[in-house]
């Protein structure tokens, strides 16, 4: 399966980050099982073109984040879930309505300059008062609110996002003027929450109505934190799937 891929030589996302993100996606759709070696950095730096040092460092972030493990002499496996920490497929909701075949829709409620306070300071990683974009808004499946977004995004005074800009397509579209910035990777805790009374009348539901709650650390490819948010999942309208040991 692995040697049917390929890296988009003409893409802004490095080459590391999308081999990756195809290991990745190979694990959790089951074409890379719990305990199968995957091929060698030799292996892959042929089969994509690459240096052993970006293979390498593809191959180091996935460790990091418990889908890899190194046997020394022996190769790369790939981890066997744990009942405790099990491994969640978060869909992308404008690639999930194209697969459906249905009409994704962004409806912007919001935007403003805003001095960053100490919690949102502290998570954009920039001092205590810089002007960070906050914005919000309502993402639709035709037209059903379903996702209530919620995010501050690090302000460039140099290529400021324009509100035509804010206002359609998914995180990484928003920054498509602006390369430097344009995410390559997310860190994503998922909880469990209800609607709040705002939320349940944007998304027309009822408040203390079962919700998702998506927090967002999203990161350029020099990690430079660009955003940090919420997303706010209608719980009638979606589920998670996680690979995880069986007992």
């Amino acid at each position: 399966m692995i040697d049917k891929l390929s890296i988009d030589e003409s893409s802004f996302t490095p080459a590391y980050v999308q081999l990756t993100q195809i290991i990745h996606d190979l694990i959790l759709s089951g074409d890379l099982p719990p305990g199968e070696r995957i091929p060698s950095e030799s292996e892959l730096c042929a089969t994509f073109s690459l240096s052993r040092m970006t293979v390498r460092k593809a191959i180091c972030d996935l460790a990091a984040r418990g889908f890899l493990r190194s046997e020394r002499g022996r190769g790369t496996f790939v981890v066997n879930p744990t009942t405790d920490g099990g491994l969640f497929f978060i869909p992308d909701f404008h690639e999930m309505m194209r697969e459906r075949g249905a009409g994704a829709d962004v409806k912007l409620l919001g935007v403003r300059l805003a001095k960053t306070g100490r919690v949102p300071a502290g998570k954009l990683e920039v001092r205590k008062g810089s002007r960070a974009l906050y914005l919000e808004r309502v993402l639709k499946d035709g037209a059903e609110p379903v996702i209530f977004d919620r995010k501050y995004v690090r302000y460039d005074h140099e290529q400021p996002l324009l509100e035509a800009e804010l206002g359609h397509g998914s995180t990484e579209e928003l920054f498509n003027g602006n390369p430097g910035m344009a995410p390559v990777r997310a860190e994503l805790e998922l909880s469990a929450t209800v609607l709040r009374r705002r939320e349940a009348q944007l998304l027309e539901g009822r408040a203390g109505d079962p919700a998702f709650c998506m927090e967002q650390h999203i990161f350029a490819a020099n990690e430079l934190k660009v955003a940090w948010g919420w997303l706010i999942y209608r719980g009638d309208r979606f589920s998670f799937k996680s690979l995880s040991r069986q007992l």
